[in-house]
């Protein structure tokens, strides 16, 4: 299956759900939650258990885990961002791609402990703006435009 055959299924799954708009927008948002911080292969079990703990929706949570899943890199490099706005501190890591192969060898105690402040300050920011905006956004899609969006997405492409 393509790409976008797949996005389409799952998307079509999470519109017809029949949780409430309450239950789908906490099961999404806390399923994508612990995806900003370092979980070393634990991420899906952590959220479907805060999707659990939350009185989620335990396949909004999944989905909203293979969202954080598929973006960890880009969220690890925010993260270090933000913390490195709010300390006032540059990092060395200006670009993306430099994340992955960043050299900590020339680093003393106080330069890791320094870089581990910063990623963990911008997760916490991170975490509680995307719980806000997340929850928000999900919510009014589910609440004022899930038909509307379930018609668009069961509509077939005419032949051209």
């Amino acid at each position: 299956m393509k790409l976008k055959s797949h996005v389409k299924y799952y998307l079509l799954r999470l519109f017809r759900l029949k949780a409430g708009t309450h239950s789908i927008a906490m099961g999404l948002t806390l399923g994508f939650i612990p995806h900003w911080f370092p979980t070393f292969g634990v991420g899906a079990l952590l959220s479907l258990g805060l999707a659990k703990l939350g009185r989620g929706n335990l396949v909004a949570a999944f989905l909203g885990g293979a969202l954080g899943t598929a973006i960890w890199p880009f969220l690890f490099f925010l993260n270090y961002k933000i913390g490195s706005l709010l300390f006032r501190r540059s990092t060395e890591i200006t670009e993306l791609k430099s994340a992955a192969h960043f050299d900590f060898s020339h680093l003393s105690i106080h330069g890791i402990g320094s870089g581990g402040l910063l990623f963990f300050t911008g997760a916490l920011v991170n975490t509680l703006l995307s719980f806000l905006f997340m929850y928000l956004i999900v919510y009014t899609l589910f609440k004022k435009h899930r038909v509307n969006i379930l018609y668009m997405l069961k509509r077939k492409k005419e032949p051209s």
